[in-house]
């Protein structure tokens, strides 16, 4: 299981730090204007003109908050930027770690929005949310301790008001959680769904079911709309009511000025005080806000942390390596299977038996659900594994860059094209002009046989320990390349083919009614892998 990066830790708490001192400056500068407000309107009230130092004090009192608020949000930023390469860094080896069979359950666009979407609400609760929680609870006790010192009446009768607001404000603030959680929901539904029919909308459009997507999809806008409005009215008046509260309160000391016979100095500098106040809590109003979008992704994050996941640790062995497997594969079927070093084995059985399951695990792309995986070594380190699945390890670049993702040190370019020209690439080559030029991402607009050569390439110039090939493209006219490729990397290959396609090689069933066909066949027993395995 996962967890989530602290937001003080990996040198954020210095820069927490300094907001709390920048904050702290601020809180000195506001206090500094307030009592040279009351100074300067008190020396007016005596009909003379205010000191140059009374002058000087508000006018740098004024400047120095400026350039501490964007000290403040600068400082924030780094704070906001930094937690969520945190996290991005989090996620990613999390999801390195786990299952290929448990990653590809779950919807692709999902996982996106991890990095997207939930990712910026932790940018901004990280640099919007604690960042700017710091500096108003410093400003705030020390603009209502400047409220009291300047005049306790006065004070009394600015903050009953705002105290009423803030009630009413935490009324409106009690319900925001559910209005995020529920425009989460609607706006991931229509991203899901729109990443899903992007691809297939010429097909769609084929099946005329154009307009009535056009139709769902404009229902589901309507919508959003509605719930993006009201979250966004309860979030504007969690911001607005304090500014009613401070509008109330500042009548109320005129008129309790008025009324007592105040002096004029102390009631100029609370009504100057009064909004000082007003800030931090407009800026908590937007803190709860943050919070209540981060606790959400914070959720859906881990939901996906608390999947088994446990990075593979690769170290390679420079020359075919054995597999043994005792226990249950991912599925759940109990296997006992021995593949000797340098071995060319193949994996067969009916529809459903769990090859393509066995062959991910014994790829380490899965863990097994029970026993252990050796390959030789009594270590929990991997040999140098080339898994040839049915998606081509083909991230967006050129096609140098595919072939060679991952080898170190990387071959030359007459090597890599005479490589895959001898693995069924030349065609591929002769389109796109050389191995430089550029591939769509994943493979997109390659034929299968295509894709399959791609992965026997990689193969070859990867020189591995242990191949293991389970592509839909396969057939008996690839049998003579993955002779070849045996022959010329010496590694360890199991595929999962026919195992008449392969006389002579190690032979795993995926069902054990399948030994019959072995013998049918008249193929030598003695090949036979599976020692014992139950469906």
């Amino acid at each position: 299981m996962g967890t989530l990066p602290k937001v003080a830790a990996e040198g954020r708490m210095a820069r927490l730090c300094a907001i709390a001192c920048l904050g702290i400056g601020q809180a000195v500068a506001l206090g500094v204007v307030a009592f040279a407000t009351r100074a300067a309107f008190g020396a007016m009230a005596d009909g003379q003109v205010p000191r140059s130092l009374t002058f000087f004090l508000l006018v740098g009192g004024g400047i120095g908050v400026g350039i501490l608020q964007v000290a403040v949000r600068v400082q924030a930023e780094a704070v906001g930027q930094s937690f969520a390469s945190s996290l991005r860094h989090t996620l990613y080896a999390h999801i390195a770690g786990m299952n290929q069979s448990d990653l590809a359950a779950r919807r692709q666009g999902s996982l996106s929005m991890r990095f997207v979407g939930d990712l910026s609400a932790a940018r901004a609760w990280a640099g919007g949310g604690i960042a700017q929680a710091i500096p108003a609870l410093v400003i705030l006790p020390a603009a209502l301790l400047t409220l009291v010192l300047l005049q306790p009446a006065l004070a009394v009768a600015a903050l009953l008001p705002l105290f009423v607001a803030l009630i009413l404000a935490g009324l409106f603030a009690s319900g925001l959680g559910e209005q995020h959680r529920q425009l989460r929901r609607r706006r991931s539904g229509i991203a899901l769904s729109m990443m899903e029919r992007v691809k297939m909308a010429p097909e769609l459009d084929l099946a005329g079911r154009t307009t009535s997507e056009l139709s769902r999809l404009d229902k589901a806008g309507r919508s959003l709309a509605r719930e993006a409005t009201t979250r966004r009215m309860q979030g504007e008046w969690l911001r607005v009511l304090p500014q009613l509260g401070a509008a109330l309160g500042g009548a109320a000391v005129i008129w309790t000025a008025s009324r007592g016979g105040l002096p004029t100095p102390e009631t100029a500098a609370t009504l100057a005080i009064l909004p000082i106040v007003v800030s931090p809590l407009i800026d908590l109003a937007a803190v709860w806000d943050r919070w209540c979008a981060w606790r959400i992704a914070r959720d859906a994050y881990m939901r996906l942390l608390v999947q088994p996941s446990q990075l593979r640790r690769v170290v390679p062995r420079g020359g075919p390596v054995p597999v043994i497997f005792k226990g249950r594969t991912h599925l759940g079927r109990t296997v006992d299977v021995s593949i000797s070093a340098g071995a060319l084995a193949t994996i067969w059985g009916p529809p459903g038996s769990g090859k393509s399951d066995l062959a991910r695990l014994i790829a380490a792309q899965n863990q097994p659900g029970a026993g252990y995986v050796a390959y030789g070594l009594n270590d929990n380190k991997l040999p140098r594994i080339a898994y040839v699945g049915s998606a081509p390890l083909a991230p967006k670049g050129s096609l140098r860059r595919t072939l060679t993702l991952g080898i170190a040190p990387r071959p030359g370019g007459r090597d890599i094209r005479r490589v895959a020209q001898a693995y069924g690439l030349r065609r591929v080559l002769d389109r796109i002009g050389s191995t430089r030029g550029h591939l769509p991402e994943g493979g997109g607009g390659l034929s299968t046989h295509e894709q399959l050569a791609i992965g026997l390439t990689r193969a070859a110039l990867m020189r591995p320990d242990l191949i293991v090939i389970d592509h839909p493209a396969f057939c008996p006219d690839h049998v003579p390349l993955i002779r070849k490729l045996h022959e010329e990397t010496g590694a360890t290959l199991v595929v999962v083919t026919k195992p008449e396609l392969f006389p002579g090689a190690v032979h795993v069933m995926t069902n054990a009614r399948d030994q019959a066909a072995l013998r049918q066949e008249k193929l030598p027993l003695e090949n036979v892998g599976l020692r014992q395995t139950k469906v």
